[in-house]
């Protein structure tokens, strides 16, 4: 079946196997989901604010970002790859009750929700998440110990899901999928870090640096 004619053209090149093309093409479908699969609409809502402010999409996608809440909250749903810290619960568990105690938190020290915080406040969370200044000692919230420990994981989520995605990888030519193939390998033959193969995407966005092919 033809590839709609706005997703990135290396979709449709040889050189992808069909397994991984199916992945690619899932994650790009998966932007039309509107709730949830595993958070409350309410930790989602906290979610959908954090990220535009922690993973600013614009210069690579333009006009067209990603639903990064909805890219976390799918992986969130699973296959996970069952490594955490000790000292958070299970995933989901986690970050259900991490934004939540970002949630009880703004309501405390601003007033209001976290998603009406403005772009600096919420900036500033971060950056505090980071240095342990944050946290709720009750049932089913976060210490700032663990809310520390989680603030890793969310710029780590965040980040790969963000690369996941086809058009970002298009965007800054990244071809480390392009390896292969269905029944045949055809791996690279120009390693050189500033060459690119004929069948290799170019970087779209002006200030994306010569891919790594060892990149996973």
């Amino acid at each position: 079946m033809p590839l709609p004619s706005d997703y990135p053209e290396f979709l449709a090149s040889d050189h992808l196997s069909g397994r991984t093309r199916d992945i690619l093409v899932t994650r790009l479908e998966d932007d039309r989901l509107q709730a949830p699969r595993v958070l409350s609409p309410k930790a989602f809502a906290v979610l959908e604010a954090i990220l535009p402010v922690l993973l600013p999409q614009e210069d690579i996608l333009g006009n067209s970002p990603l639903n990064l809440a909805v890219r976390i909250d799918t992986a969130l749903a699973g296959p996970r790859d069952g490594w955490r810290f000790a000292e958070l619960p299970p995933d989901v568990t986690a970050w259900e009750q991490a934004l939540l105690t970002l949630d009880d938190l703004a309501q405390a020290q601003h007033s209001m929700p976290f998603p009406a915080l403005n772009a600096s406040e919420i900036g500033q969370t971060l950056d505090e998440l980071a240095e342990g200044r944050h946290g709720i000692n009750a049932a089913n919230r976060l210490t700032p110990e663990q809310m520390q420990k989680w603030s890793f994981d969310l710029r780590a989520d965040a980040i790969e899901c963000f690369l996941a995605d086809a058009r970002v990888q298009d965007a800054l030519g990244i071809s480390a999928n392009l390896n292969g193939g269905d029944g045949v390998f055809q791996g690279f033959q120009t390693v050189d870090a500033n060459e690119r193969e004929s069948f290799e995407p170019s970087p779209k966005f002006p200030s994306a640096k010569p891919r790594d092919k060892t990149f996973p």
